[in-house]
């Protein structure tokens, strides 16, 4: 017999989260994604943090095609350009790169070829964020795919109550 669900999450063992970031900021997201791709088209973000090496915490977003207008073509194409805008724009702020979010079609999030291929950000410890349903509706972190790269071994991917433990949307 399977113990309750509350039951359950007090034995789960306790991980620390790969990315923090205020229910506010992860509200905006999701609308501002959604707004950008239309219901019709990937669309997509950077995750920015202080720049302190074990930061975690999510403190502004960069979108995709506010560096690259070019860059949502069905699929999300970022072109070099856009990669020195970020780093010259990261630099300004004092900030860094910790992650990234981007929308799938339908309810996979898991990573297609292309993801796994092409690290948005190929250091070690990158974090992608795959959101359902091109952001439409109701996503919880339960509902997306949290994605930790690492390096030439390859990705760790979270899901369900996994994924929520990998991706902590608290406060305000």
């Amino acid at each position: 017999m399977l113990a309750p669900n509350w039951l359950r999450r007090l034995r789960r063992p306790k991980v620390e989260p790969l990315l923090v970031i205020t229910s506010a900021m992860w509200r905006n997201v999701l609308v501002e994604l959604e707004r950008r791709g239309g219901g019709r088209r990937e669309s997509g973000a950077f995750l920015l943090a202080v720049r302190e090496p074990r930061s975690t915490q999510v403190t502004d977003i960069v979108y995709f095609d506010d560096l690259d207008p070019e860059c949502l073509v069905g699929a999300i194409h970022v072109h070099q350009r856009a990669f020195s805008k970020l780093w010259e724009l990261c630099a300004a702020r004092s900030m860094r790169v910790i992650g990234d979010v981007h929308t799938h079609p339908g309810g996979g999030v898991g990573q297609s070829s292309i993801d796994r291929d092409n690290p948005m950000i190929a250091t070690r410890g990158h974090v992608g964020v795959i959101v359902p349903n091109f952001a439409e509706g109701a996503i919880t972190p339960q509902d997306v795919g949290v994605h930790l790269y690492l390096g030439a071994d390859g990705w760790e991917s979270h899901f369900g109550a996994d994924a929520e433990q990998r991706l902590k949307v608290a406060g305000p």
